[in-house]
């Protein structure tokens, strides 16, 4: 059972709309008699999974004020060459890479680059407009669930290794390991390796501040110094896989009393029951902090699989939080293809 969004992998191509294959819908892995269970990964583990090269292209991310980044982020093809040459039981893994299923309960499209995903980290490269995240001084949690990608996150982790902020828990969440092991890790290694002035002599680096590609070696020596920067900046990158449940709640570190965090997600709120079972884990929360928000990248509407904006600020109601669109943002290019929004929410 599973339905194609059938989106362009092109992260700056228009969206085609999503169409429904046999009347199914996606729900995160919360559907009834899902069999997924919620993991925890240790970074050092998923770095020893990395091979010795890694291809990559650039995201082009402009904000709001005229600010342009290149997020460097893994090549589909890469990451297939990585597949075959570790066991032919991966087959299903490069199955859905190829066809860019969301199947309900088995893979919820963290391979791909969603639209409205750029659209949030257009929005957080201007972190000055945002008070509450403003130089990230009054947070110390981030955490993006259906991270896949996770380009809203690199933004922020980006600003934090440029600026030493120190201090910071990032929490990437997405319902399949694979994702976290072959795109989320790497992802974060290639921007590390593009933002820092330390390189190693054996390799390039990525570049941020054009359009780059091509391939990186992942040397012990990079991977050591990787390592020593994370700890240095007292810095903890938390990877969990599974569905939104009260258990993948239970993973997510609580801010201090004092600080702040911020939610990040993008495109997960496509069907009825994936809205569902996110608002409810969302809800979960925002309770714990006084100065917790959700910044949500979304579709005004998916046409054929039933999710909407004004679904998800229904739903938000339903569990004392409101959800309010981001006025006059100044997004660049959200007036093309399919509506787009950036929503905010918060308790009452």
């Amino acid at each position: 059972m599973a339905f194609q969004f059938g989106f362009a992998s092109d992260a700056n191509s228009d969206d085609e709309e999503p169409s429904p294959a046999n009347g199914a819908q996606a729900s995160n892995g919360s559907a009834a008699g899902t069999t997924a269970q919620v993991k925890q990964h240790k970074l050092e583990d998923l770095l020893a999974t990395l091979p010795e090269r890694i291809s990559y292209s650039t995201v082009k991310v402009e904000s709001p004020l005229g600010r342009i980044v290149h997020i460097p982020r893994r090549e589909l093809f890469d990451v297939r060459v990585q597949l075959l040459q570790e066991d032919t039981t991966n087959d299903q893994v490069i199955d859905q890479i190829d066809k860019s299923d969301i199947k309900a309960g088995v893979y919820e499209g963290g391979f791909k680059t969603w639209e409205c995903s750029i659209d949030l980290a257009s929005l957080l490269l201007d972190r000055g407009p945002r008070k509450d995240i403003d130089e990230l001084v009054r947070c110390d949690s981030i955490i993006e669930l259906g991270a896949g990608s996770a380009i809203p996150s690199l933004i922020l982790f980006r600003h934090a290794i440029e600026n030493a902020v120190c201090g910071l828990t990032f929490t990437l969440a997405d319902y399949n390991e694979d994702v976290l092991r072959l795109v989320t890790l790497p992802n974060i290694l290639l921007t590390w390796m593009a933002t820092t002035e330390y390189h190693d002599v054996q390799t390039e680096r990525p570049r941020t501040d054009i359009e780059s590609s091509g391939e990186v070696e992942i040397t012990p020596s990079v991977i050591e110094r990787f390592l020593a920067e994370v700890k240095c900046k007292t810095m903890t990158l938390n990877f969990l896989s599974g569905p939104w449940s009260p258990r993948l709640a239970d993973f997510i570190p609580t801010s201090a009393p004092d600080m702040g965090s911020v939610i990040l997600a993008a495109e997960t709120i496509y069907s009825p029951a994936s809205t569902m079972a996110f608002v409810e884990l969302l809800a979960t929360l925002l309770k714990r902090v006084k100065m917790a928000k959700a910044m949500i990248g979304a579709k005004r509407m998916y046409f054929g699989v039933g999710g909407s904006v004004d679904g998800l600020k229904e739903a938000c109601r339903e569990k004392g939080a409101v959800a309010y669109e981001i006025e006059n943002h100044g997004v660049p290019g959200m007036d093309k293809g399919v509506g787009r929004a950036l929503i905010e929410v918060q308790l009452y």
